[in-house]
């Protein structure tokens, strides 16, 4: 998935001679090293016509659901909200976003979610990880620090794995099939920093004026955000962030 001129992409799996692509029905993916930090890990799953991102563990009531119908959301699962149901308030919609993607758009690949990581989304280490099965893909992080990690969800007419751009420095890392001769792919690029660091660090400000004391968070913390660039396309990043003293 690289020339000779653009640094690949390296995903570490167990065992080591896993193909890749992973085909099948599932993966289950972080950012990161297995002997190094990473991000939270999320699983991406196919069921019939449609595709479904979840995350695994600090944050796993959220949910992407992008169904063959064309409506897309994002938010909290419905079992989290029925075994928590004070978290939210009366007539909130668990749903953070909802949208339908146009009927051009669904005629080639597109981008239904994305998981971004910045270096302090790096925060889990192995001993957070134990419980992990060994079939978690890691994604390596850039060693340029004007980059950052994605990884996007892309549903593509057919089951051939899209082509890289020239110059991009990015691979697919999963094609799972889906019933009607679509597929979702799973796609890391390492992209410069650009707007995806803008609007984290504006939902960033905007997260925190709106906590009432932030003095009374533990040091470190660990904070999720969400948004949307781009064509529509919703994103979610978590940072571990330390008060200054």
């Amino acid at each position: 998935m690289a020339d000779e001129l653009t640094p690949p992409i390296h995903v570490w799996v167990f065992p080591p001679d896993r193909s890749m692509p992973a085909t099948g029905r599932d993966l289950r993916v972080a950012i990161g090293t297995p002997g190094g930090p990473s991000t939270n890990s999320w699983k991406l799953w196919v069921k019939g016509h449609d595709v479904y991102m979840k995350c695994r563990d600090n944050f796993r009531e959220l949910k992407a659901s992008l169904h063959a119908s064309g409506i897309w959301r994002y938010g909290f699962t419905e079992e989290f909200v029925r075994s928590k149901p004070n978290v939210l308030q009366q007539g909130v919609d668990r749903v953070w976003k909802r949208w339908q993607p146009s009927a051009a758009a669904r005629m080639g690949p597109i981008i239904g979610f994305q998981v971004v990581a910045l270096p302090q989304g790096l925060y889990l280490r192995a001993n957070d990880r134990q419980s992990w099965p060994h079939s978690v893909a890691f994604v390596e992080p850039p060693a340029d620090p004007g980059r950052l990690t994605v990884l996007s969800v892309t549903i593509v007419p057919g089951r051939q794995a899209i082509s890289m751009s020239a110059g991009s420095r990015g691979a697919v890392i999963a094609v799972l099939s889906l019933a009607d001769d679509r597929s979702a792919q799973l796609v890391a690029t390492h992209e410069p920093k650009g707007d995806i660091e803008t609007l984290i660090e504006n939902a960033f400000h905007r997260a925190m004026s709106q906590i009432a004391a932030p003095e009374s968070l533990p040091d470190p913390f660990v904070l999720l955000l969400h948004g949307t660039r781009g064509e529509d396309i919703p994103w979610v990043t978590a940072l571990q962030v330390t008060r200054r003293r």
